[in-house]
């Protein structure tokens, strides 16, 4: 017990202080070297969320164009079929029944869009 003196507590207490700071430091820089090797995953993963979300608007919109385009081509269809009925009723003066039907489709097309 001879042994111990202030000066050899206080270096033990410093020695203890060094190693507490050294390992503090230690771990400081892993989780900084962890944090640095995620970061490119974190900002695929953004990237990644961002794009499908643009994926379901863009689907969206070109199920509703696509929808719009065959109204469309069903209009154009039933015009083009009373076009057709006017022409051949216009050149013999029959096709009473086609022109009915022609004007039933063309008329069910404009109150059903």
């Amino acid at each position: 017990m001879s042994n111990i003196t202030i000066g050899v507590i206080w270096s033990s207490v410093l020695a203890a202080a060094s190693a507490f700071v050294l390992l503090c430091t230690a771990f400081e820089k892993i989780v900084k070297a962890r944090k640095a090797a995620k970061a490119p995953n974190i900002r695929q993963e953004e990237r990644i969320s961002a794009l499908e979300i643009w994926k379901e608007k863009v689907e969206k919109r070109l199920s509703n164009d696509d929808n719009r385009l065959r109204d469309i081509e069903k209009g154009d269809r039933a015009t083009q079929r009373a076009l057709l009925a006017l022409l051949d009723h216009g050149i013999d003066g029959n096709n009473i029944k086609q022109m009915q039907d022609a004007k039933e489709e063309l008329q069910n097309h404009l109150i059903n869009r």
